[in-house]
């Protein structure tokens, strides 16, 4: 692909969280074998789960797209232009819903909006029984956030003045995911703190090794 400096830069930062994330779909499809997927915020992972996931799972898609990076020709089925933050002031409906498994990675720390309502939001666009949400999030309690926070230093950016590229808004931590998924009375079916951006300070990678809450990432996956 024909990437500029920022994707390029986005793609080689992230390339260990996208093989972690379609190795865990596959594991999830091995086991309910879903055939409807719908993905928020399409980017490169979508382009893994459709390469990558096997057998081919029919792929909708949710958010703002960028189609040079996610073409639609034989990528994904469906996709709706929508804003998440806006959840509670209508519905979409796509042909094919509802969704066997929605992948919500690395997208509600960029949403000003309760999760609470965008939870309850896409628990209206999976199936009844056995439909999976996977969240996916930086960890808002990592270690070298806590370090930095006993330092005097803020861990978290300014909001940004640019709206199409907001940066983070909220981070969360595990408890506080479990929490919003279980006020929609959903199961909890694979939890896990993660080094996919392992430290690279020594110190650092040992302790994130050894005590899993000091991992920079979060996923969760929900099942109705």
């Amino acid at each position: 692909m024909d990437l500029s400096e920022e994707e390029a830069v986005y793609l080689k930062y992230h390339i260990d969280r996208f093989a972690y994330t379609t190795n865990i779909i596959q594991l999830f499809c091995n086991q309910f074998h879903p055939n409807r997927i719908l993905d928020i915020g399409p980017h490169f992972l979508t382009r893994c789960i459709k390469e990558f996931v096997k057998p081919d799972l029919s792929i909708s898609t949710l958010g703002w797209i960028n189609e040079r990076l996610v073409p639609s020709e034989g990528l994904y089925d469906e996709h709706i232009q929508f804003d998440l933050n806006d959840c509670d002031k209508g519905k979409v409906e796509f042909k094919h819903q509802p969704f066997d498994l929605i992948v919500f990675a690395e997208t509600i720390e960029h949403l000003y909006t309760s999760p609470s309502l965008i939870i309850s939001f896409l628990k209206t666009l999976l199936k009844p029984e056995r439909g999976g949400l996977l969240i996916q999030t930086p960890n808002a309690v990592a270690l070298n956030k806590r370090i930095n926070m006993l330092m005097g230093i803020n861990p978290y950016e300014l909001i940004r003045v640019e709206r199409n590229n907001p940066g983070h808004f909220r981070e969360y931590t595990m408890q506080e995911l479990l929490r919003y998924g279980l006020e929609q009375n959903l199961s909890v079916w694979r939890k896990e703190y993660c080094n996919y951006w392992a430290s690279t300070n020594k110190v650092f990678y040992f302790l994130e090794k050894a005590i899993p809450s000091f991992r920079k990432g979060i996923t969760l996956i929900f099942i109705t």
